[in-house]
């Protein structure tokens, strides 16, 4: 985890540098916000899992409309048992957090031809590399790390809205294209485990405007 963090800090200072460098092309900014998880192919549902994600982008306009983006992030995904769960179905108390090093590949369309510039849509994937893991069960607390795939890969559909050339919103829906563990059952895109995720960020760009 240690090394992560400092792999975290030295991309988003190179992201930085870069955006300095190249301003007439690039963009930069630092990402964060919560984030609403649950893990389908366990026996809880909902999104009762909260946790959040902290990184910095890297923007690469197109042309007027379209951009491609890369992120970098640290993201806490998961899932956690309900209060009707336990009380009225007799499920045991339960919490899992999934630590991830997330690396989004985004295409952003902004819908300025419709002359609505301040939102932008986006769609990508991330590749996923799998820091640690624990689970709690009824106050039995473990770490599992080694359950869970060391890499997956989640797809990305989002929107953005921009309040100024700075500051921004941001909503995607994820859910895992590559299983997050495999339960040993035949097939690849059922009987497995999957994130499945909302997350809401504030976004802060650094230099010229995005959209």
């Amino acid at each position: 985890m240690k090394r992560f963090y400092t792999v975290l800090i030295v991309g988003i200072l190179a992201m930085f540098c870069s955006s300095r460098v190249f301003a007439q092309s690039f963009n930069a900014g630092l990402i964060v916000g919560p984030t609403f998880c649950q893990v389908d192919g366990d026996n809880y549902a909902g999104f009762h899992q909260l946790g959040f994600t902290a990184g910095a982008y890297a923007n690469l306009p197109i042309d007027d409309y379209f951009s491609a983006q890369m992120e970098l992030k640290y993201s806490l995904f998961g899932a956690h048992s309900s209060d009707k769960e336990v009380n009225e179905y007799g499920y045991n108390a339960y919490s899992h957090r999934l630590h991830y090093a997330e690396i989004p590949l985004m295409l952003r369309c902004n819908l300025g031809f419709f002359r609505a510039d301040f939102i932008t849509l986006e769609l990508g994937v991330s590749a996923d590399v799998r820091l640690r893991s624990t689970e709690d069960t009824n106050g039995d607390f473990q770490v599992t790390t080694n359950r869970w795939n060391a890499f997956s890969a989640t797809a990305n559909a989002g929107i953005h809205f921009a309040f100024n050339d700075h500051l921004g919103l941001g909503a995607r829906y994820m859910y895992s294209v590559v299983p997050i563990r495999f339960t040993g059952n035949p097939g690849w895109f059922y009987n497995q485990y999957y994130n499945k995720v909302v997350q809401i960020t504030l976004t802060y760009n650094l230099n010229s405007p995005l959209r």
